[in-house]
């Protein structure tokens, strides 16, 4: 079947349940579908998410060195 990547479970299981859980990953999954797929084939809708991402990783960045609140993780997208 080829090489997969797995990640641990149990970091994103916020509900009680497993079955909660897996009804919610595939009510997003319905639910953006559609653009996931636009993402890939519409260059421009493409460059629109990729500058709104960037957008929202540096204003993560900017907010989280000035409030003692949660902390955001974010990579650089200028490499």
């Amino acid at each position: 079947m080829g090489n997969e990547i797995s990640y641990p479970l149990k970091p994103f299981l916020v509900e009680g349940d497993k079955e909660r859980f897996w009804d919610r990953c595939l009510a997003i999954i319905q639910g953006l579908s559609a653009k996931m797929l636009r993402i890939n084939a519409d260059p421009h809708f493409f460059t629109q998410v990729f500058q709104d991402l960037k957008n929202e990783g540096e204003a993560g960045h900017a907010k989280d060195s000035s409030s003692s609140g949660p902390k955001h993780w974010t990579i650089s997208l200028d490499r």
